[in-house]
């Protein structure tokens, strides 16, 4: 299985239509898509907005439909219908999985896909035509299978990578652990006795490899 982490900065995206939701949100999380078709994907969305915008401003980008709000307070999740050309071309390139979570933070947009090499390849291809990224890294899966991952269970990885990404261990933290409880939808005790689990694990497995 194969594995490509596609980026664009916000220079690239500056002069396409993604470039509006830089105007509403500082950061965009997409959860989870619930619904795929050619014509567009049903998804939950986490959005941080901008000073002085909100859901309806969110509601007014062409491509996006809102749909329900999961939550009243603002910044909480929302269900979209989202016809943007870029997700219906990763949603439905056939052998291939949008890894949850992708994000759109302060004008730029990162995705992790992963499939069997061929569509994989494919996938770049149209993306370099259609919307030319800034970035790609290709890796095999097997790569990631180490030590540290053994060590860990499923979900201790998941919250301690998703820690990881979003700089909840940097100086001021970049997130708060309710935030990265939200991303996945879980309690914030859950969230937080799976990292601290995780975080013994890594301690341990790296106090082995010295």
């Amino acid at each position: 299985m194969r594995e490509v982490s596609v980026a664009w900065t916000r220079e690239s995206l500056s002069k396409t239509d993604l470039s509006e939701l830089d105007d509403v949100v500082h950061q965009l999380t997409f959860l989870a898509n619930l619904l795929i078709t050619p014509e567009g994907v049903r998804q939950i969305v986490l959005p941080t907005y901008r000073e002085g915008k909100s859901v309806d401003d969110l509601d007014s980008i062409p491509y996006i439909k809102v749909e329900q709000r999961l939550n009243d307070r603002e910044g909480q999740a929302l269900i979209i219908w989202n016809t943007h050309s870029l997700v219906c071309l990763a949603s439905t390139t056939e052998n291939i999985h949008v890894m949850p979570p992708s994000e759109y933070q302060d004008g730029t947009l990162m995705l992790t896909v992963r499939g069997i090499p061929q569509s994989i390849a494919s996938f770049v291809k149209l993306t370099k035509v259609f919307l030319p990224p800034a970035d790609i890294r290709v890796s095999d899966v097997r790569a990631h299978e180490n030590g540290l991952e053994e060590a860990l269970t499923q979900r201790q990885h998941e919250c301690y990578t998703l820690a990881l990404k979003h700089g909840y261990y940097k100086e001021p933290k970049g997130i708060t652990m309710q935030a990265l409880a939200d991303i996945l939808g879980i309690a914030r005790s859950t969230f937080q006795e799976h990292l601290q689990s995780a975080e013994q694990a890594v301690l341990v497995w790296a106090g082995d490899q010295l």
